[in-house]
């Protein structure tokens, strides 16, 4: 913030739609005042980057001599980019939720969360963002929290995100995930908020395949297919259009190999997604039992 007004918006706002490459750009010409505002910036389009799998940038640009949260999204560019050697990363992130100071900084938190979430550790998560009443941390609170079916306590975060500010963009979004999750008449206003937001801002693949979540929770598959299309136009290798085009064509009866080209794709580009592994899970399951009764 500067004299009260956040100088960061449309950067942070970028971040927060998934409007990844824009919210790199401006980050890099934006021009700081403080070292808080310049250290928060580069915390954003750090994240950014993140989010488009340029780990080896991140861990790069960061040295050891960086602010603490600067440290923490470095340790969370590693977590992502060494899939198979998480334990000392998490076992960090363990210590650091013991030591009374660090999570007292909301990046270090939200991180530190954010690793543990994808750790498969959703309690710790949210024990990581106990203190933290910023509106990101509420909202990767209720995310996490409709994950493991607590739509209850989803709702009363909720309520506290629309307490500090009602019209803030991650509200509209953490209102329209509670929405799919509730189900019922409830889907429409979902849909309305994601459509809202992309009209209001620009399309992303985040926010398109939060319409077509919508559109096929009603049914309306095509009009789904449409959306992802447009979220394929932009990012063809995003892991969520996949996942939801591979639904939306089975859904369609297209033909085998389409969906199975959706699959094929997802598991090339996005082979730790919760999808892949979850059927992955369920393939070794099949083969167990096959080879049981071949007996």
């Amino acid at each position: 913030m500067d004299d009260g007004v956040d100088v960061l918006f449309d950067i942070r706002n970028a971040l927060h739609i998934g409007n990844y490459q824009t919210c790199i750009k401006e980050a890099q010409s934006f021009k700081a005042t403080t070292d808080d505002i310049d250290e928060e910036c580069k915390g954003l389009m750090y994240r950014a980057l993140i989010a488009q799998e340029k780990y080896a940038v991140v861990k790069g640009d960061i040295s050891s001599s960086s602010p603490s949260s600067l440290q923490a999204i470095k340790m969370l560019a590693e977590f992502f980019h060494n899939s198979h050697s998480r334990d000392p990363i998490v076992e960090k992130v363990r210590q650091m939720q013991k030591d009374g100071v660090s999570l007292q900084n909301s990046t270090v938190a939200i991180t530190c969360a954010t690793i543990l979430f994808n750790y498969g550790d959703a309690d710790e998560s949210l024990r990581c963002l106990h203190n933290c009443e910023t509106i990101e941390a509420l909202a990767l609170s209720i995310q996490i929290l409709l994950h493991i079916h607590r739509l209850d306590l989803a709702k009363k975060t909720l309520k506290s995100m629309q307490t500090i500010d009602e019209d803030a963009t991650l509200t509209q979004l953490a209102g329209a995930w509670i929405h799919l999750a509730v189900g019922g008449d409830k889907i429409k206003d979902a849909f309305y908020a994601f459509q809202e937001l992309c009209e209001k801002f620009v399309s992303t693949p985040l926010l398109l395949n939060g319409k077509a979540a919508a559109l096929m929770l009603q049914g309306q598959y095509l009009d789904a297919e449409e959306a992802l299309n447009q979220a394929q136009d932009k990012d063809p290798n995003n892991p969520n259009t996949l996942v939801n085009l591979y639904v939306v064509s089975s859904q369609l009866g297209h033909a085998p190999e389409v969906a199975q080209r959706n699959l094929n794709q997802l598991k090339d580009c996005g082979p730790t997604h919760p999808f892949i592994q979850d059927l992955q899970k369920q393939e070794a399951l099949f083969d167990t039992f096959c080879q049981q009764y071949s007996e």
